[in-house]
């Protein structure tokens, strides 16, 4: 545990031109890692002239995808360039396609037979036991014809007169049995396509009675489904015949470093660096999974380049990283700041707790916070929130808002409202002091710590001594001494009579500030009387009806709205006073953020060729 960020490690690693794809992907795989080529030095690897190539391989991906998504995706364990490694994906997926393609052409035409056929078994089972005599509609012809329509269920064609138009119920969209004289089909066919709609042929050996219609459609079902079946069978065989497999396993991670990586330095004639940083500040993980991989490289850990600025990374123990959430809103704290997650872990669930006192609603956060904790990390500060509020529910002795099950540890909130608003005034004072010697942390790392001790600590004497003013206590003395100390570091500072005149300034407009910071605490206390009032509230509720099921209704009613609706208000004045009164004394979120390379797509490692 940390008040410091971490800064990320530089790390270099050398390997073959042929290696450098498994490499990059090796390292990505960590999800530790972030690639930054060093300032001054071209980018030599970007795969430009494979620009073209790889773009080829994605409209044949998108053409194929659905028979090419049945089998999974292999590493070679040979090594290769770039280069070689897409002209022999190409081949590979040209000489396949020559095979495949009269396979795929016939199989379509199967699947959009069985395709037509389920939709006629639908419509005829509506037709099945109607009066309809479905042999004389099948027997039409040959100056009558017949089909049938799908339409949109906005879509309203203007069917000619001539045509005998019956409508079938449909889920979705309308649905129609046309029957005409062949000339007005043909158009009529024409005008359903114009609005959208589907064409449903009746097959020309389809005849008889709608039942024996039905039996037909059956068979042929079956035969159709046979046939697809056999045909992804053969697609599939084909598939392992050109090593598919692997070639396409390749493309994808090539398109994926086209994307992600894009650029490499050069090392000579045959090898390239890969360099950045890693957040793995042990370099355990880059080591062993460049080690697994088989790729033939040499990792060190240097220090950085000069002038390249290090992400940084907050340093904290598992438990305390849904805290982190607070810091991360204004962005990532920089090298010079304090990471204030562990203080959040105190400082939240005070605050939280304080506004939200009660056991019973305390309970079913904690409860719904360790049912969510797997799927949101976030969902511990519930679980934290929900801790404190059962500690201050016991101080205030409340119970899903009823008053009398348990005494109070220390008050009832509406009995003594001035207690319950001064209580987080106090806290608030301290929380702003800290605040300011954070600030002073900060300007020991950067060097600036005399600066500090000059003018800024003499604000804080000079806000302690206003405070205990405030409160009615004999201060008066500390005030002065605070002015005294901030005018004397200011000229120290400035060596100017100027720069003290426009310190004074500053002085007197932070000390403002600060004031109106510490008064908003006072919604603090505001919210844990506005609790105990709508607890009260809900409770009388309950206590009216004569009986007792419809007060225990009431009351588990009342509660869920308030865990609801108490909770969130609560939950957003916690990251306020937070966010705009705690951090807005040192923290700036001046760091940058590490941004780890994405993971490439999973193979299958170790299938040769």
């Amino acid at each position: 545990m940390m008040l410091r960020p971490a800064s990320t490690r530089w790390f270099e690693v050398l390997c073959a031109r042929a290696d450098a794809v498994r490499a990059a992907a090796a390292l990505a795989r960590t999800g530790a890692v972030e690639i930054e080529v060093r300032q001054g030095r071209p980018e030599d690897f970007p795969l430009e002239e494979l620009a073209e190539g790889l773009a080829s391989q994605e409209r044949l991906a998108a053409q194929y995808g659905r028979y090419w998504s049945r089998s999974p995706r292999y590493q070679s364990a040979v090594v290769t360039g770039p280069a070689d490694l897409l002209a022999r994906a190409a081949e590979r997926v040209e000489a396949w396609r020559q095979q495949a393609d009269p396979l795929i052409g016939a199989l379509q035409a199967r699947e959009e037979e069985r395709y037509r056929l389920l939709t006629l078994q639908q419509i005829l089972r509506h037709v099945a036991e109607s009066s309809l005599d479905f042999t004389l509609v099948s027997s039409a012809g040959p100056w009558l014809a017949t089909f049938c329509a799908i339409l949109p269920a906005d879509a309203d064609p203007k069917l000619p007169d001539t045509l005998l138009v019956r409508a079938v119920p449909w889920e979705e969209g309308r649905c129609f049995m046309v029957l005409g004289s062949a000339a007005d089909i043909a158009a009529v066919k024409r005008q359903i396509i114009a609005v959208k709609g589907r064409v449903i042929e009746r097959p020309r050996w389809l005849r008889g009675t709608a039942s024996l219609a039905l039996a037909d459609i059956g068979a042929h079902l079956e035969e159709l489904q046979g046939q697809i079946v056999l045909a992804y069978a053969e697609l599939d065989t084909l598939f392992d015949e050109y090593s598919l497999g692997q070639a396409l396993g390749e493309v994808e991670q090539l398109s994926w470093f086209a994307a992600h990586v894009g650029g490499l330095e050069r090392a000579g004639e045959n090898f390239v660096w890969i360099t950045g940083w890693t957040d793995d500040l042990g370099g355990q993980r880059p080591a062993r999974e460049l080690e697994r991989s088989g790729t033939r490289a040499l990792l060190r850990f240097a220090p950085p380049p000069a002038g390249m600025r290090p992400p940084q990374v907050l340093d904290n123990p598992r438990w305390l990283r849904p805290f982190e959430l607070f810091a991360r809103l204004l962005g990532i704290p920089a090298a010079d700041e304090a990471d204030p997650t562990p203080l959040l872990a105190v400082v939240v669930p005070l605050l939280f707790g304080y506004m939200f006192g009660d056991v019973g609603q305390g309970l079913v956060l904690i409860l719904l916070g360790a049912l969510l904790q797997r799927r949101f990390e976030a969902a511990r500060l519930a679980i934290a929130g929900g801790a404190a509020a059962v500690v201050f529910g016991l101080l205030f002795g409340s119970v899903f808002g009823l008053e009398d099950i348990i005494p109070p540890l220390w008050l009832h909130p509406l009995a003594e409202p001035m207690t319950v608003l001064a209580v987080p005034l106090g806290f608030g004072v301290l929380l702003l002091s800290l605040g300011q010697l954070l600030a002073g942390l900060g300007a020991l790392w950067r060097g600036e710590l005399r600066r500090w001790l000059a003018m800024d600590l003499g604000f804080l004497i000079f806000y302690l001594g206003l405070v205990g003013l405030l409160a009615g206590q004999p201060s008066g003395l500390i005030v002065v001494l605070g002015v005294l100390w901030y005018a004397i570091g200011a000229f120290l500072i400035h060596r100017r009579l100027i720069g003290t005149l426009a310190a004074a300034g500053h002085l007197l407009e932070g000390g403002l500030q600060i004031l109106v910071n510490t008064l908003s605490f006072a919604r603090v206390g505001a919210f844990a009387l506005a609790h105990a009032a709508l607890s009260d509230a809900m409770v009388t509720m309950a206590r009216v009806p004569d009986s007792a099921i419809a007060g225990l209704l009431i009351l588990v009613v009342g509660n869920a709205v308030v865990i609801c609706l108490e909770g969130l208000v609560v939950s957003i004045q916690t990251t306020r006073l937070v966010l705009f009164e705690f951090f807005n004394r040192f923290l700036r979120g001046g760091g940058r953020v590490f941004r780890p390379l994405s993971a490439p797509p999973a193979l299958v490692h170790g299938e040769v060729a």
